[in-house]
């Protein structure tokens, strides 16, 4: 009765095991082997029947024997073929874990090793996940930094902000902004943050990534004040022009004016001082002249750079007090704007060489390689030092402002001098096609 009651179980329990092997078929890589498996199982529970009769003493035909005897047979070949399958699922498993280490690591190293700072959030902000660099740059390790919310680690500026981010992350999937980050010690730092939403651990997490434009905010705003105080000198050196110039021809011709109007003056003297004063009014009209050429020379409206740059290069080698080398092969136009940085770039360099290099040889190269305006400027001046003078409130004007005009136009530039060698300064401006 035990032995019956065992078979009837084993009878379930196969039968169990072939719909789960049935089942498990559309979840497989290897759909063969669970197939075999399927078939395998079967087989085995019809066998048990064979046995639960015998056991009961019904007797079976030779062919049922014979059957059963096949049936043992078969089933061996597939469970052999199923083995090797399975071997085979195994044998990639173990494949995809080694890969799956191996993608981990390469993620670790970079993750660790990036020179930027990288922040793994959930929705509300909690640190998941910080590297290494976060932590050198804040000062917190990474135990405090998983107790932490990211609005302890904001300006109080950009503490509201926080929430207000996340938001628009959550609602675009994507956000780049700029942000201010507190170290442990106080330290503000200017950072450019891009944050990403992705899948983690079965739910949502903020992937963010800082980068650190402390220094190009200081430079911006060294930039800034030096334009804001180029602008200063502008308007007084005009102010000072009209003043000095136009101020006291408009005067005398007024003078002349007020006298003819007398009617004691006789008609010789009268046409006298008329003459007088159209002399007055042309000088007052010259002088009107070049203060607005100044402003905008008329050259460069005119005839372009090449053409003003070489006009502009004659005046001073007239001097003699240094030459000038002026080389260029461009003879077409381009855009206003552009024309009228680079004058006024070179203008610039060629007053630092003059006023404090005390070159005595001034090198000029204009070109047009395929999309690129290239200019390169060198003196055998004394040279200066560009770290200090770019770090100097007081000094380098002239310098912040060539390079605040380059950077109106998206031009990138070269500055190499070294004292008693001299200066030298390359250029590019990339041209668009509207440009070209």
């Amino acid at each position: 009765m035990f032995t019956f009651i065992a078979l009837i179980i084993s009878i379930l329990l196969q039968v169990v095991a072939f719909v789960s092997a049935v089942w498990l078929i559309r979840y497989s890589r290897n759909r063969l082997a669970w197939v075999l498996i399927s078939i395998a199982l079967f087989f085995m529970a019809v066998r048990r029947i064979f046995d639960v009769l015998d056991i009961q003493g019904i007797g079976q035909p030779e062919s049922l024997h014979l059957l059963d005897n096949w049936l043992g047979i078969i089933i061996s070949a597939i469970m052999a073929f199923s083995v090797i399958g399975i071997a085979r699922i195994l044998y990639s498993l173990k494949k995809a874990e080694e890969a799956r280490e191996e993608t981990e690591k390469k993620f670790s190293t970079l993750f660790h090793n990036s020179s930027d700072e990288i922040f793994l959030v959930d929705t509300d902000g909690n640190f998941l996940e910080v590297n290494r660099v976060a932590c050198e740059s804040l000062g917190y390790t990474e135990e405090e930094f998983r107790k932490m919310n990211f609005r302890d680690i904001k300006s109080p500026k950009y503490v509201e902000k926080v929430a207000e981010n996340i938001d628009l992350i959550l609602a675009r999937g994507k956000l780049t902004y700029e942000s201010e980050h507190r170290t442990k010690k106080g330290r503000t730092l200017s950072l450019e943050m891009k944050s990403r939403l992705i899948n983690y651990k079965g739910g949502k997490a903020i992937l963010s990534i800082a980068r650190d434009i402390t220094e190009r905010k200081q430079m911006e705003r060294k930039i800034l004040r030096a334009v804001i105080n180029a602008e200063e000198r502008e308007r007084e050196r005009i102010a000072k022009e009209i003043h000095d110039d136009l101020g006291p021809l408009m005067s005398t011709i007024k003078l002349y004016v007020n006298e003819m109007e007398s009617g004691d003056m006789e008609e010789g003297e009268r046409r006298e001082f008329l003459g007088r004063t159209n002399e007055i009014l042309d000088e007052a009209i010259a002088s009107t002249r070049a203060i607005a050429n100044n402003l905008t020379p008329r050259v460069i409206i005119d005839f372009g750079l090449v053409r003003a740059v070489e006009s502009f290069c004659k005046k001073i080698n007239i001097s003699q007090k240094v030459k000038i080398i002026y080389e260029t092969s461009i003879t077409e136009r381009f855009d206003q704007t552009i024309e009228l940085v680079l004058y006024r770039v070179i203008t610039e360099l060629l007053n630092n060489s003059l006023k404090h290099a005390r070159a005595e040889k001034i090198e000029i190269y204009l070109e047009k390689l395929e999309n690129i305006l290239q200019l390169t400027y060198m003196d055998d001046g004394i040279g200066f030092s560009l770290d200090k003078v770019l770090s100097e409130e007081s000094s380098g004007m002239g310098l912040k402002n060539i390079i605040s005009r380059l950077e109106s136009i998206d031009g990138s530039y070269k500055i190499h001098s070294q004292k008693e060698v001299g200066t030298l300064v390359i250029v590019e401006v990339k041209l668009d096609r509207q440009n070209l």
